[in-house]
């Protein structure tokens, strides 16, 4: 707070940087991948990174704990739509199953084994896991919209922010342990 009591909008100036990873994680997939093609797997596994890396950090701001609060989204103007909401649901859930945390109950796996030579008594394990994205083609482009609409209403704010608040919109914020 300053001494007008005006808080610095940590919250919103941070969740530009976290939806701006997000956006440019996405494009990385949107632009590589072709969701008709078959790839290898470690060409999927490069597209699931980026999918994580737009999952994890789309869901940052919308995440509660440590004292964090959520994005204050009446600060930015902003509302989901019905599918926006669903979509963001759907990205949150994924974060908090599959992708930041391997919840058991979500896992996916194949496990066999085969004796490699007859009669050996050896037995090889194999252990297939699920090798594909998580959001479909249409889910990505509406994630990206959504995105968009985020960053702007963001950048709005700034601007807005930095308008009336000159003095206070110019500062270096830095942890406490940066020396």
């Amino acid at each position: 707070m300053n001494d007008q009591g005006q808080a610095i909008p940590h919250r919103i100036f941070y969740s530009s940087w976290d939806l701006q990873q997000a956006l440019s994680a996405l494009t990385f997939v949107l632009e590589e991948c072709d969701f008709d093609a078959k790839y290898s797997r470690v060409q999927l596994r490069k597209f699931r990174c980026f999918e994580t890396t737009a999952v994890v950090s789309f869901s940052r701001p919308f995440k509660v704990g440590r004292g964090r609060k959520a994005l204050d989204l009446t600060a930015i103007g902003f509302e989901f739509s019905k599918n926006e909401e669903r979509l963001k649901s759907k990205v949150l859930w994924l974060r908090d199953k599959i992708v930041s945390h391997s919840d058991e109950e979500e896992m996916e796996y194949r496990s066999s084994s085969f004796e490699e030579f007859d009669d050996s008594g050896i037995r090889m394990p194999i252990v297939t896991f699920r090798e594909s994205l998580y959001l479909e083609r249409a889910e990505y482009r509406a994630f990206e919209s959504l995105l968009r609409r985020l960053l702007y209403a963001i950048a709005q704010y700034k601007f807005d922010f930095a308008q009336a608040n000159p003095e206070l919109f110019e500062q270096l914020k830095l942890s406490p342990d940066h020396d």
